[in-house]
C-alpha cells in the first residue's frame, strides 16, 4: 500500500529531471557551438610564491576550482557576464575579484593572497537572498570553516557550533549535541545538508542532528527567523552543512587530492579516523568523505555520590559513567559535471550511530539511529541575470530503541525491528529562480514541495501514529543596494497539510473523550516574511535591524505522542488540537570587521503566539506507579537576550578573544499557572582567550597556543515545565538537581604545521577542562543524577595529499 501511494509522485519526480537533463544536455551542446568560455590564473602568496590549495569559486553558479601545485587554476563554461570570484585558503585573507566574461575568450586574473589570522570578507549563503559577504548582510550569519572548523569540530554538531556567539547546546554524552540559538532548539531550529531540510524526529530533548561535522568544507548558522526560505522549523534559526566543493579541472589535467584525518580523545577512549578525496577527470568532478569514530564509557570527575554522603543535591554516579558509549560509521559521495549550460550535482550521505543512555536507575539504554540521504541539484545558465536551480532530496531516517535496561549489544540486526522502531521517509523538490540586478534589485524566488511518511513499526511501543505530512509552499527573497544601504525582504505562503491514521494502542481518536477521527487531520496555511536593513556606516563598521515573522507547524509527536519515552524516563502525550506556532522577532547588530579587529553585539526580542511546553503534570503514569506524565501544551512566550562577541589582533603573534551571551524568556500567556520562565534556556556565559601564533617556529610553520577561561553563571530551572525537572523536586529521586550551581572551566589548546615531503601536516592538541573541575552544565540532560565530564585532551591530525604534487 505504502508503494502504490508514493508511486504516482515518484514517477513525476522522475520525468520531471530526465526532460529536465535533456534540455540541459541540448543546451550545453548548442552553447558549445559558441565556443567556450576560458577563466584562469594563477594565485601567489608570500613572497611571490606560487600557492596551492585555493579554493576559486563563483558562488553564482556553484562552481569552482582548485588551484595546483603552481598555483594555477582553469574554469570553464562560464556565461556571459560580470561576476564576483572569491578566493581563499586558510591563513591568508580571503579575496574577491569582478571579472567580466564574453564567449569564446580567454579571462586571465593573478591574484596575491595576504597572510591573516583574522577571515576578512567571509562569503554566506544561508539565510541571504544571494550569496552575500557579511558586512552586506542584515542578518546575524557565522560560519566555521578551514583550520578553525578542524580545532573546533566534534563527534556532535551541537558542541561543534558551540563556541559561536549566542549558541549553546543540550548534550547527553559526546555524541548527542542538539544546537541552541538564542533560547530555542529542537524543531525550532532548522539543520539542513546542502541547503536541503534534514528531519530525523527530533522530537525528544535528546534527539540530536543525525550529521557528522567532519563530513563537510563549511557550516553556516543564521540566528533569527529563517522561515521565509526554510519554512516550518526554522523559526528561530538555521543551520546548513555545507559538503566539500566539487572542483572541476580542464582537459588538460586531471586531479585527485584530499586527506586522511584521526584523532583521540582521552577522556572516553574516543578513536576517529576519516578519509577525504576530491578530484576531477575533465567536466567532471568527485568529492567523498568516509568516518569512523568509536568510544568508551564518559569519564566524570570523582566525588562521592548522595549514596555516599546522604546529600542528595550531590550526583548519584560519579567517576566512569556506565552505558554512555558509541560507535559511529559516516560517509558522503559527491558527483558533478559542470558545462557550459551551468552543473548537475549529486549527493550521497550516510550516517550510523549507535549509543547507550545512561538512566537515573543506573542502567542503559540502547538506541540505533541511521540517517540516508540523497540530493541532486542544478544550476542552468538562463543567459543574462537569471539562474535556474532545481532540485530534489530523499531522506530516510530509521529511530530504533530498546526497552530500558537493555543496551544496545541487544539492538536487533538492520532489517529486523526493535522495541521502538520509526521509519520516517521525506521527498523534498524545489525550483528556484535566482536572478541578478534588476534596477537595484537580486535575490531570488522559489516553489517547493514536501511529503513526509511516517511508519510507526515498533514491536511493543508505537509511541506516535503512521501517518503523511505535505507541505507546498512559495517564497520570495530580495536584496536591493542604495549605496551605503542594503534592504533585504522576503515573504513566503506555506500550505501544511497531516494526516495520522487510527492507533488503538495510542488510543487515537480517543472515544472515551469523544474524539472523532476529525483529530487525524490538521491543515495549516501560514504567511511568513523578514524585513532587515543594514547601513555600512564605513567601509569597517555596518548596523543593522531585522524583523521577521515565523512559524513552525505542530509536530506529530506533539500531536498524538501517547506512551513511555524511555529515552528520558516519562510518559508523553501529545495533544491534537494544537495550533501553529508564529514569532515576532526583532533583531539590532553592531558590526566591525578590519585586519586587525572583529567585534559585533547584537540584541534581540522575540515574541511567540501558541508556544509548545512540555508540561510535567505531577501525575505518574499506571495509576500511581509509572514514570511522571508529560503533557504537551500552549502558551504565549517571549525571549530576549544579547551577546557580545570580540577578536583583536593585538601584534601579528598576539590575538584576544572574549564574548558574552545572555537569554531570558518568560511565559506571557494566561492560561498557565505557576510558571514564569520557559525551560531549556542556557545559563549566561562569559568567556575568554589568549593566543600566541608563530608562522616560523624551527621546523614548526603556522604554530599556535591557545589559552581560554570560561565562566558560566549559576541557572534556576522554571519550575515543572522544565525537562527532569523531577530530579530534586519529587521524593522517588533521593538525589540530583535541576538547577546548576556557576563553574568555571580553563581549557588550552596547541597546534602547528609540519611540512614533510611536499605537504603540510595539521596537528592540533585541545585540553579541555584542564583542572578537572566537578560542574553541572544545565543544558545537560544527565545534569540530575550525574557530572560533566571531566579533564579531556584531544589530539586530531590532519595529512593532505594531491597527485599533481607526487614525484615533485
Amino acid at each position: 500500500m505504502y508503494i502504490q501511494n508514493i508511486m504516482p509522485q515518484v514517477k513525476w519526480i522522475v520525468v520531471f529531471f530526465v526532460s529536465l537533463l535533456t534540455l540541459i544536455i541540448q543546451d550545453g551542446n548548442a552553447q558549445d557551438q559558441d565556443g567556450k568560455t576560458v577563466f584562469t590564473g594563477q594565485v601567489l602568496g608570500e613572497n611571490e610564491q606560487p600557492l596551492p590549495g585555493v579554493n576559486v569559486y563563483f558562488s553564482r553558479f556553484n562552481k569552482g576550482a582548485v588551484t595546483n601545485s603552481d598555483g594555477k587554476f582553469t574554469l570553464k563554461g562560464l556565461p556571459k557576464g560580470t561576476y564576483k570570484v572569491s578566493f581563499s585558503i586558510v591563513g591568508y585573507a580571503n579575496k574577491k575579484q569582478t571579472v567580466s566574461l564574453e564567449p569564446g575568450d580567454t579571462k586571465r586574473i593573478d591574484v596575491e593572497l595576504e597572510r591573516s589570522n583574522m577571515q576578512l570578507q567571509e562569503i554566506t549563503v544561508t539565510g541571504t537572498p544571494q550569496t552575500t559577504e557579511q558586512m552586506a548582510t542584515s542578518r546575524d550569519v557565522q560560519s566555521l570553516s578551514g583550520r578553525q572548523k578542524q580545532q573546533e569540530q566534534a563527534a556532535s554538531l551541537g558542541a561543534s557550533v558551540d563556541e559561536m556567539a549566542g549558541v549553546s547546546h543540550i548534550e547527553t554524552g559526546s555524541q548527542s549535541g542538539k544546537p541552541v540559538i538564542r533560547g530555542l532548539s529542537g524543531q525550532r531550529i532548522r539543520v539542513l545538508f546542502d541547503g536541503f531540510p534534514m528531519d530525523f524526529q527530533q522530537y525528544g530533548v535528546r534527539h540530536m542532528p543525525s550529521v557528522d561535522p567532519l563530513m563537510s568544507e563549511r557550516i553556516e548558522l543564521v540566528q533569527g527567523p529563517a522561515s521565509v526560505l526554510y519554512g516550518s522549523d526554522a523559526m528561530g534559526g538555521a543551520i546548513n552543512i555545507i559538503p566539500n566543493q566539487i572542483p572541476y579541472g580542464n582537459e588538460d589535467e586531471s586531479f585527485l587530492a584530499g586527506e586522511v584525518y584521526g584523532e583521540f580523545g582521552s577522556n572516553n577512549t574516543e578513536w576517529s579516523s576519516g578519509l577525504q578525496l576530491k578530484g576531477s577527470v575533465g567536466n567532471f568532478g568527485i568529492t567523498g568523505s568516509f568516518v569512523k569514530r568509536s568510544a568508551d564509557n564518559i569519564n566524570a570527575p570523582s566525588v562521592k555520590t548522595a549514596d555516599q554522603t546522604g546529600n542528595s543535591t550531590d550526583p548519584r554516579f560519579a567517576g566512569e559513567l556506565d552505558h554512555t558509549d558509541f560507535d559511529q560509521l559516516n560517509g558522503t559521495a559527491g558527483l558533478g559535471y559542470n558545462s557550459d549550460f551551468g552543473s548537475v550535482r549529486l549527493n550521497y550521505m550516510r550516517w550510523q550511530n549507535e549509543h547507550n543512555f545512561l538512566l537515573p536507575n543506573g542502567k542503559g539504554l540502547g538506541q540505533r539511529i541511521t540517517n540516508d540521504m540523497a540530493q541532486m541539484k542544478s544550476v542552468i545558465n538562463l543567459g543574462g541575470n537569471y539562474v535556474l536551480k532545481p532540485g530534489f532530496s530523499y531522506l530516510r531516517n530509521v529511530r530504533q530503541s530498546n526497552k530500558k535496561g537493555n543496551t544496545r549489544n541487544d539492538l536487533p540486526d538492520l532489517d529486523e525491528r526493535a522495541h521502538l522502531d520509526i521509519l520516517l521517509e521525506t521527498y523534498n523538490g524545489r525550483l528556484e529562480l535566482q536572478h541578478g540586478k534588476i534596477g537595484p534589485l537580486s535575490g531570488r524566488l522559489g516553489v517547493a514541495y514536501m511529503q513526509q511518511e511516517q511508519d510507526t513499526r515498533g514491536v511493543n511501543e508505537p509511541l506516535v501514529p503512521d501517518a503523511t505530512v505535505r507541505n507546498y509552499d512559495v517564497f520570495m527573497f530580495e536584496k536591493a543596494t542604495f549605496g551605503q544601504w542594503t534592504i533585504n525582504a522576503g515573504v513566503r505562503y506555506d500550505h501544511r497539510s497531516q494526516e495520522a491514521d487510527p492507533n488503538k494502542k495510542l488510543n487515537l481518536p480517543d472515544q472515551d473523550n469523544e474524539e472523532t477521527e476529525d483529530v487525524l487531520e490538521q491543515t495549516y496555511n501560514v504567511v511568513s516574511g523578514s524585513f532587515g536593513v543594514n547601513y555600512r556606516i564605513m567601509d569597517q563598521l555596518a548596523a543593522s535591524v531585522n524583523v521577521g515573522r515565523g512559524f513552525r507547524a505542530p509536530s506529530l509527536f506533539d500531536l498524538h505522542a501517547d506512551g513511555v519515552h524511555g529515552g528520558v524516563a516519562a510518559f508523553q502525550k501529545g495533544d491534537p488540537n494544537l495550533d501553529e506556532e508564529t514569532s515576532l522577532n526583532t533583531d539590532v547588530s553592531l558590526k566591525w570587521r578590519s585586519e586587525k579587529i572583529q567585534a559585533q553585539v547584537t540584541g534581540y526580542r522575540n515574541a511567540i503566539d501558541n508556544y509548545i511546553i512540555l508540561l510535567n503534570t505531577g501525575e505518574k503514569a499506571n495509576d500511581g506507579k509509572g514514570p511522571p506524565i508529560w503533557r504537551n501544551t500552549q502558551t504565549d512566550a517571549v525571549l530576549w537576550g544579547s551577546h557580545i562577541d570580540a577578536k583583536v589582533e593585538v601584534f601579528q603573534w598576539l590575538q584576544l578573544h572574549g564574548g558574552y551571551e545572555m537569554v531570558r524568556g518568560r511565559n506571557t500567556g494566561e492560561d498557565l499557572d505557576n510558571v514564569d520562565e520557559l525551560p531549556l534556556l542556557p545559563a549566561d556565559r562569559l568567556n575568554g582567550d589568549i593566543r600566541f601564533r608563530q608562522d616560523q617556529l624551527g621546523p614548526l610553520e603556522n604554530s599556535y597556543l591557545k589559552i581560554g577561561v570560561r565562566h558560566t553563571f549559576q541557572k534556576d530551572a522554571a519550575g515543572r515545565y522544565e525537562p527532569f525537572w523531577q530530579f530534586g523536586n519529587l521524593d522517588k529521586f533521593p538525589f540530583g538537581v535541576a538547577s546548576t550551581d556557576a563553574y568555571t572551566l580553563l581549557n588550552v589548546g596547541i597546534g602547528f604545521t609540519v611540512p614533510f615531503m611536499e605537504r603540510s601536516i595539521k596537528v592540533d592538541v585541545q585540553g579541555s577542562n584542564l583542572l578537572n573541575n566537578a560542574y553541572r552544565d544545565f543544558l545537560n540532560t544527565y545534569k540530575g543524577y550525574a557530572l560533566n565530564p571531566g579533564l579531556d585532551v584531544t589530539v586530531k591530525v590532519s595529512i593532505p595529499f594531491d597527485t599533481r604534487t607526487f614525484g615533485k
